[in-house]
């Protein structure tokens, strides 16, 4: 199998937003977009496999224009977007061939972006950030807090996702309304690192929490979504909806502070799982990307 980065190009009728072939070369980006379609393991809803293709032709139809930075930042970074990754493999496998490619995008200075797929992907773009960088946590938003060692006898599952990263380094965690009890201590439960966890009963609204929630994060941040941390109004496309989510702008403005105020690294998208008869899940993930690339490119450390 041939995962070298030059090799994975997608064609540039396939590639992310639309932009210009000069602005999506892999020399002239700065962001690498990864695309895992994996869905090996998913316990519910299906239809993961899905949702890169439908966010990657979502994000042809975002304007470029940011109107709260007044910017066009994506035309300044470049996009370089990768083929569909193999996912004939189990969950092991998987990450491992997700973190060669972002390796090898790390290794050029790029910053890599996953889009799954299930949860269970993240984990290799994780690891490649981490080796490049030092003192790194991550924010987490998600429905769930995905802690548990194994589920239905694998270590490498969609709800075991945080407890991989957690053998690296620090989470904090947003959007969390669906857990297990041993995991109720929020005041920095820990692992083998310290797990934050925000729940949605408590901080489902824009408030002074963010201060606290960025202050546990290191100097070096690697950004980790999946869509289910929203409430269904927001994105209703994904396995497991479940109710009383973070709304848009509480994740947005979350996001803008952190890129602010520390140094983000890497970040993924995932868990959509496109439904028939609307984009409205696709079109804010992909919405949603051209944020993180926007903000990332304008507060780059």
């Amino acid at each position: 199998m041939n995962l070298d980065i030059n090799a994975l190009a997608a064609s540039i009728e396939d590639a992310y937003f639309g932009l210009d072939e000069e602005l999506a070369t892999l020399d002239r980006a700065n962001y690498v977009i990864i695309q895992a379609p994996y869905a090996a393991t998913v316990s519910y809803g299906g239809g993961t496999e899905a949702g890169p293709e439908a966010i990657m032709r979502a994000s042809q139809q975002v304007e470029f224009y940011d109107d709260e930075l007044d910017a066009e930042p994506i035309l300044s970074a470049g996009v370089y977007t990768t083929s569909p990754l193999p996912c004939d493999c189990d969950g092991e496998e998987i990450n491992k061939r997700i973190y060669e490619v972002a390796r090898q995008a790390v290794a050029l200075g790029k910053t890599p972006a996953l889009i799954g797929g299930e949860h269970t992907v993240s984990y290799g773009n994780v690891k490649a950030c981490w080796e490049k960088h030092e003192n790194l946590s991550i924010l987490h938003f998600d429905a769930h807090s995905d802690l548990r060692d194994s589920y239905a006898g694998q270590k490498w599952n969609h709800a075991t996702a945080a407890a991989r990263f957690n053998e690296l380094c620090p989470i904090v965690q947003c959007g969390i309304r669906s857990r297990e009890t041993r995991q109720a201590d929020e005041s920095g439960l820990s692992k083998k690192h310290p797990v934050w966890c925000y729940p949605a009963f408590k901080y489902r609204k824009r408030g002074d929490w963010y201060e606290e929630a960025v202050g546990h994060l290191s100097e070096n941040v690697y950004i980790t979504i999946d869509v289910d941390g929203f409430d269904p109004s927001v994105m209703p496309g994904t396995g497991t909806p479940e109710p009383g989510g973070l709304d848009w702008w509480t994740v947005v403005d979350l996001i803008h502070k952190t890129c602010r105020e520390r140094n983000v690294v890497g970040f993924d998208i995932v868990e959509v799982a496109p439904l028939e008869g609307t984009q409205q899940t696709e079109f804010a993930a992909a919405k949603l990307l051209a944020k993180l690339i926007n903000y990332t490119t304008v507060y780059r450390k």
